[in-house]
């Protein structure tokens, strides 16, 4: 970094009243750690298990996946197919709202 770009970050910092970086853990996010987080006991360190057998634990992973999909399919396609549908009326409904398709 150069000392014109510290300077400025020590500037945003002085006025922010705090650090200028963003810290991940701090906004709310939705990804495979948080919910593993929240779905496996803290006694058990998943990281540590899939790091010593990453073959079984895409196996289960993809055991589990299997499963879902053929006791749950039909409610996921039909979630899904709803979704992607109400999606396209949507923009459908924009698109002949405009005053392209008036004559």
């Amino acid at each position: 970094m150069d000392d014109e770009m510290i300077d400025d970050l020590d500037d945003l910092d002085d006025l922010d009243g705090g650090d200028v970086m963003i810290d991940d853990n701090s906004s709310k996010r939705i990804d495979a750690d948080s919910i593993l987080d929240s779905l496996v006991p803290e006694s058990i360190d998943w990281r540590e298990t899939v790091r010593r057998h990453p073959v079984g634990s895409v196996a289960c992973v993809g055991l589990v996946g299997y499963l879902v999909g053929r006791t749950k399919g039909a409610s996921i396609m039909a979630g899904v197919t709803a979704g992607l549908s109400s999606g396209i009326m949507r923009q459908l409904a924009d698109v002949f709202e405009g005053d392209f398709f008036d004559f």
